[in-house]
C-alpha cells in the first residue's frame, strides 16, 4: 500500500459554495481572501485598491471584507450570475439591512433582503449569495442537486494550482468580464474562445497562466495576435524612464499549439504595483 501524499487536483472552493453550484454552470471565477490578503505583493500594492466584486458584496451583507469574508465564488450559466460568499455574518444583518431599506420577502424557506431587482440571501451564518433576484431564485431551486462543478469545468480546474488566490475557468457561452480600460480588449477575444482557464498567484509577484481553446486555427491566430498586440502596447506606453518596468515585459509571454493559446504571466514583486497601474489604473 502506498503511503504517498494525495496531491490536490484544481484550485480550493469550500465545500459550503462548491454545493451550491448549479449543474449548468460554464464560467467560475474563485478568489480566496484569506490566501490573498496574506501575500506580500497584496499587502504591499493590493490592499489600497478597490475590487467591485468584494466591494460590492461587503455593502450588500453588511461584512467587513478585511476581517469577514473569507472567500468569494462567481457563479454563471450565461443567463443567471451569482456571486456566493463565505464568511462570518452576524445575526443582525437581516434585520440592519431592512433598516437600510431593504424588503425581506421568502422563497422556498429563505429570506431574500432586497427588491425584485437584486438581493441578498443568508443560506447559512457563513454563507451567503447575492446577484439579481431572478438568479438568486434559480440558485435556490437546484439547492441539493447539485455535487460541485460540473464535469466539464472541473476537468480545466485540474490545470489550476490549487494553491491559486484567484482563478477562473469557463467552458463556453456568453460572458461578460466587465473590463475597463486596456483590458477591455480582453473581452472582445473571450468571443474566439470555446473553453479557457486562468489562475493567479501573488506569492512572490504577479504570477499566472492564461489558456483557452478557441474555435479555429484562424480564431487561435487572430487571439495570439490580439495578445501580443496588447503587450506591444503596454511596452509603448511605459516610460523610457523606468527599465524596471519595461523588463516586466519580458515576463509576458505568449504560445501557440494547435487551437490553443497560452498567456504566461510572470511579473518581479518590486514592478507588481506600477505594472497594474498601467492596465487597472492608479489607485483611488
Amino acid at each position: 500500500m502506498s503511503c504517498a501524499r494525495k496531491i490536490p487536483v484544481g484550485p480550493k472552493i469550500d465545500p459550503a459554495l462548491a454545493t451550491l453550484v448549479p449543474d449548468d454552470t460554464t464560467l467560475l471565477v474563485g478568489t480566496r481572501l484569506e490566501a490573498l490578503e496574506r501575500t506580500p505583493v497584496y499587502q504591499k500594492y493590493l490592499a489600497d485598491r478597490t475590487f467591485p466584486q468584494v466591494e460590492d458584496f461587503a455593502k450588500q451583507t453588511g461584512l467587513d471584507p478585511k476581517k469577514d469574508l473569507w472567500e468569494l465564488l462567481f457563479v454563471s450559466n450565461g443567463k443567471n450570475n451569482v456571486l456566493l460568499g463565505r464568511g462570518k455574518f452576524a445575526n443582525e444583518m437581516e434585520p440592519r439591512l431592512e433598516k437600510g431599506g431593504a424588503k425581506r420577502f421568502g422563497y422556498k424557506g429563505y429570506n431574500l433582503i432586497g427588491d425584485e431587482k437584486t438581493a441578498v440571501v443568508f443560506i447559512s451564518s457563513s454563507t451567503a449569495a447575492l446577484g439579481p433576484t431572478e438568479s438568486l431564485r434559480f440558485l435556490l431551486d437546484q439547492r441539493g442537486t447539485s455535487k460541485g462543478p460540473p464535469a466539464a469545468l472541473a476537468a480545466l480546474m485540474k490545470d489550476i494550482p490549487s494553491d491559486a488566490q484567484f482563478w477562473a475557468a469557463y467552458t463556453g457561452g456568453p460572458v461578460d468580464l466587465g473590463f475597463g480600460g486596456n483590458l477591455a480588449n480582453v473581452t472582445k477575444l473571450v468571443s474566439f474562445i470555446q473553453t479557457g482557464s486562468l489562475y493567479f498567484d501573488l506569492r512572490t509577484g504577479l504570477n499566472g497562466v492564461a489558456s483557452g481553446e478557441c474555435s479555429s486555427d484562424q480564431s487561435a491566430e487572430e487571439v495570439q495576435g490580439a495578445l501580443k498586440a496588447i503587450i506591444g502596447l503596454g511596452r509603448l506606453n511605459t516610460p523610457a524612464n523606468q527599465p524596471e518596468l519595461q523588463a516586466a515585459y519580458d515576463g509576458l509571454r505568449v504560445t501557440l499549439q494547435d487551437r490553443r493559446v497560452k498567456l504566461y504571466i510572470d511579473v518581479p514583486q518590486n514592478v507588481v504595483d506600477q505594472f497594474l497601474a498601467l492596465w487597472m489604473g492608479r489607485k483611488r
